[in-house]
């Protein structure tokens, strides 16, 4: 699960998305805190890496 899709809402907030799981997104106030987010999110629901390499 490597697909996302990262981009700065009205208000300046950058989100990440995930394109394969809808709703699992991270926000941050600069675009690398929200894939840092989105990274600790990922370890977080995703702890034995289950989903590494999958399509």
């Amino acid at each position: 699960m490597k697909e996302f899709t990262v981009y700065q809402n009205e208000t300046d907030e950058w989100i990440v998305q995930s394109k394969k799981i809808p709703g699992f997104s991270a926000r941050g106030r600069t675009m690398q805190e929200a894939i840092d987010k989105m990274k600790q999110a990922m370890r977080v629901y995703f702890p034995c890496g289950e989903c590494k390499g999958s399509d």
